[in-house]
């Protein structure tokens, strides 16, 4: 009705610009303010969820790779982690975490990578194993969607 009443009567528009002429700014504004809280909320997440925290980017996990001293432990379900994970990596699920992983073995010296979908598992998990004795424990920060969106290779 409004719109109709408008593109008839241009009157009618002019004088709502002159009585808001600050609208058009404030919805522009609003929808930027939207699309940035869309797409900066998951990296503000995973960001707060690794502060003080030993994380490593897709960068550093991918540089480590190219020694012996590494093991990346995927914690995905076993359907995502055939849809692809990092070479090499070995699959703990989530759930069988604690049962593989009971007591750290004195003599190893590689360090582990935990990997998950967003991070978020990866946190959880950190916290068990450091519970129990574990160290040189590292989160791939963002999880496997920071891992693809930097291109990084995925094996099948």
């Amino acid at each position: 009705m409004f719109a109709t009443a408008c593109f008839a009567d241009p009157s009618v528009l002019e004088r709502w610009m002159k009585t808001y002429p600050f609208l058009p700014g404030a919805v522009f504004a609003g929808l930027c303010l939207i699309v940035l809280i869309v797409v900066a909320l998951p990296r503000i997440q995973s960001w707060h969820r690794g502060r003080n925290r030993p994380v490593l980017t897709p960068v550093q996990v991918e540089e480590l790779l190219q020694g012996p001293g590494v093991l990346i432990v995927d914690l995905r379900s076993p359907e995502a982690f055939r849809g692809g994970h990092i070479r090499g990596s070995l699959h703990v699920p989530f759930p069988d975490l604690t049962r593989r992983f009971e007591v750290p073995d004195p003599a190893a010296k590689r360090a582990l990578v935990l990997v998950d979908e967003t991070d978020l598992l990866s946190h959880q998990a950190l916290d068990l194993l450091l519970a129990r004795g574990f160290r040189w424990i590292y989160v791939l920060k963002g999880g496997l969607k920071a891992w693809r969106s930097d291109s990084r290779p995925l094996a099948k």
